[in-house]
């Protein structure tokens, strides 16, 4: 197999896993809607390892187009060009997602904290853990 079709082909592989991440960051976005803490763990996991492949086929090209003396001319054509095209556009939703659950964890948390919070105050104010003081409960005789 030729160098070219062996930057292809690496570049397929490439796309097929951010096109799997995409599909787990909208995985990750349910789980984040529902409060699940579980599935956010399972997806960001998930995350991790489709990650660690990215990174390994990046080195791979990277290795591949060192041994190439004129990248250009191999990355030239209509095979390339379209997976350029799909590329740029699974990255784009990738980012968009990202975005979208940051701004949803970011929500939670603020949520989570504010929550804890109030039953903190809650607790404050009634006393629980500390000497409470007396409260009358006087009943009026007037019937």
């Amino acid at each position: 197999m030729e160098n070219g079709d062996l930057l292809l082909e690496i570049g397929e592989r490439e796309l097929d896993l951010l096109r799997q991440f995409s599909r787990v960051l909208k995985d990750e976005r349910d789980a984040i809607i529902s409060f699940s803490l579980e599935g956010i763990i399972r997806e960001n996991n998930r995350k991790e390892e489709i990650l660690k492949k990215l990174e390994y086929l990046e080195g791979e090209k990277d290795a591949l187009l060192a041994a190439i003396p004129d990248v250009s001319a191999v990355t030239k054509g209509a095979p390339w060009e379209r997976l350029s095209g799909k590329m740029d556009e699974t990255m784009k939703e990738v980012r968009t997602a990202l975005r979208r659950n940051m701004s949803l964890l970011s929500f939670s948390v603020d949520h989570v904290k504010s929550s804890i919070e109030r039953i903190v105050h809650f607790i404050s104010n009634t006393g629980y853990g500390k000497k409470r003081e007396s409260i009358s409960f006087l009943l009026s005789k007037e019937v």
